[in-house]
């Protein structure tokens, strides 16, 4: 939220670095955030960003969370295996990311 500056925030997750010779770059980069759930399709914005304060970085999430709400229960679940079940109610999750309340 800090980065963002009050704008809306594009992404979220878990970040690591790593110094290679003369500069830092980034080592590792996911969306894991379950505050924002992001989507593993925000990557584009986060390489924007390092771009942006020119870090070295990977070419995409080097660990990819998929998040789905419960159209059931409303939970926030993560999705592992493949295995598009509700933990907590047993519902079918979508296919499509659907954790944004606007969506």
């Amino acid at each position: 939220m800090a980065c963002a500056d009050g704008a809306m925030v594009f992404s979220a997750g878990e970040i690591g670095f790593v110094r290679e010779a003369d500069r830092w770059a980034v080592s590792e980069v996911s969306n894991q955030s379950t505050g924002y759930c992001p989507d593993v399709t925000s990557w584009p914005a986060v390489a924007r960003a390092l771009d942006a304060v020119g870090l070295g970085r990977p070419s995409g999430f080097t660990h990819e969370v998929v998040f789905r709400r419960c159209p059931g229960c409303q939970e926030h679940n993560i999705v592992r295996e493949d295995d598009f079940v509700c933990v907590f109610c047993g519902s079918d999750l979508p296919e499509t990311w659907n954790v944004d309340p606007t969506v």
